[in-house]
Formats: C-alpha cells, structure tokens, sequence
C-alpha cells in the first residue's frame, strides 16, 4: 500500500517524538508499504532566521519569503532537517533518499498567489502544482523512502518556499497515495467550541473558515486537504504526532485520535478501518 505522510510541528522539533514516527514508519515500510515522506521545518528555520536577526512575517499561514530568508530556507530545510530525517532512518534500517524540488525536477510550482488587498507581498513562495513521476516511482520501485524538503522548482528555475502541507498534497495524489496523513502538533480540526472533529467534510471546513475558527497554518492545512480529495486521494487525516503509535493504529484500522477529512458526498471512507 502506497500513502504520504507529511511531518511537521514538534514532531520534527522533540527529538523522542520525531524518533518515536520515524521507528512506525521503518517498520510499516519493512513491512513493504511504499511511503513518500514529506517535511516542513518552519520552527526550525523561524529560530534560524532569529539567529540571524531576520523577523519572520506570516500571511494567511504562508511565510514571507524574500531573497536573504530563501537562502536560509534552502540551508534548513533541504540541508539540515531534510539530511537529519534521512540519518535517523538509516539508524533505523530504513533506505532513504533525501531530496527538494529542484532535484531531478522532482516537485514543480507556481508563485503563490497573493493574498487579496493585503499591502505584504509573500516573495518567493510558490504553490507546488507537478511532481516528476517517473522519479518517484524509481525510487519506490527501488523500495526507497523518498524524503521531500518543502522547497519546489519554478518555471523560471528558480527554488521557491512552498508551504509543506501542499507539497504533501501535491505529492498524495500525483503517486496514487491511498492516504495522505499529516502529523502536526495539534490533536485534529477542533469545532467552534473547541472540541476535536472526529472527522469534517468540506461544507463544515468552509463555515469554519468563515467564522474565524479555522486560522493560521490551519488555512493551508485544510485547504491542502480538501485539494488530495478532489484530486482522487481516498483518505486523509489530520493526527497528532505525539499520539502513542499513531500509524501503526492507523494501519490496524485501530485509530481513534485526530481527524479524518472527507468530501461532502461521502464517496471516500476511512482506508483502514473494518
């Protein structure tokens, strides 16, 4: 079975935790499931960029990006992070190959469209839109474990920033993932009143939206979501990273934390349950 599992938050952050996912995803992979593993970084790089004295500035969940913070997003998320993933796999047995958008043209983009009537221009941020398939499917046919940083190519050949949860998107539906699984540092996609959605269709993530209750880098998160649906991808969850053996219970069909995303004609269902 072939699914995307995107990282990010404290997660990748908590060294226990990112330990604790990396060892489910070595032994589902040993178990032949095929896994495209994708990643963000942005607490790493915000303390970064703070080192370095740049402010880091967000509009509707998508960083800023100039020129000087697009350097030092190359420097962490395709070197640092991407490079620190691939480490820990190894030590766990797991073959793994670390790579961004730039590499073989493996994940294409556009620039990002800009907020409207908003004065901050986002930079260089794109929207990943293609991935290269022949690429991914030669390493997953060479039961390899593709890690994608969330840096894409442009058509100008440029590297753009690209939010990670939409590169995980991108790269679900353009493999045939079965399942697209975000593991964040949050426990789901939580109602007006606070309470974590077992699981949300489109219509309820909209009305959401529309009354403030879904923010931040939940904007992207959702949006990314409802996208890997349209686009064919039969299941999708929202899961805490720091929950006790997630994927596994998710392979099981035994998962009773985070959220499942769903369209709003029911057609897709949870992948693994009973």
């Amino acid at each position: 079975m072939r699914f995307t599992i995107k990282l990010g938050g404290s997660v990748l952050e908590d060294p226990r935790t990112r330990l604790n996912i990396l060892g489910q995803v070595s032994r589902i992979w040993g178990e032949g499931h095929e896994i495209v593993l994708v990643h963000g970084g942005g607490k790493s790089l915000s303390r970064r960029l703070d080192q370095l004295g740049i402010a880091s500035r967000f509009v509707d969940g998508l960083r800023v990006t100039d020129a000087e913070t697009l350097r030092v997003a190359v420097m962490v998320l395709a070197g640092e992070v991407n490079k620190t993933i691939v480490a820990e796999l190894a030590r766990l047995g797991t073959r793994a190959v670390g790579f961004c958008g730039a590499d073989a043209g493996a994940v294409s983009c556009v620039p990002a469209e800009e907020p409207a009537g908003g004065n901050e221009k986002l930079g260089y941020v794109g929207r990943p839109v293609a991935i290269n398939r022949s690429f991914f499917d030669l390493l997953l046919g060479q039961k390899l474990v593709p890690v994608v940083s969330s840096l894409a190519l442009g058509e100008d050949f440029r590297l753009y920033n690209v939010n990670a949860d939409q590169m995980a998107s991108v790269c679900a539906w353009s493999t045939h993932s079965q399942a697209l699984v975000f593991l964040t540092d949050v426990p789901g996609v939580r109602s007006g009143s606070g309470e974590v959605q077992k699981e949300i269709g489109r219509n309820d993530i909209e009305r959401l939206r529309g009354q403030g209750v879904i923010t931040g880098g939940m904007l992207p998160k959702t949006r990314s979501c409802l996208e890997a649906i349209d686009r064919g991808v039969p299941a999708v969850y929202i899961v805490p990273g720091a929950g006790h053996e997630v994927l596994r219970d998710l392979v099981d069909g035994n998962l009773t934390e985070g959220t499942f995303i769903h369209g709003n004609d029911r057609d897709s269902g949870h992948l693994f349950a009973d």
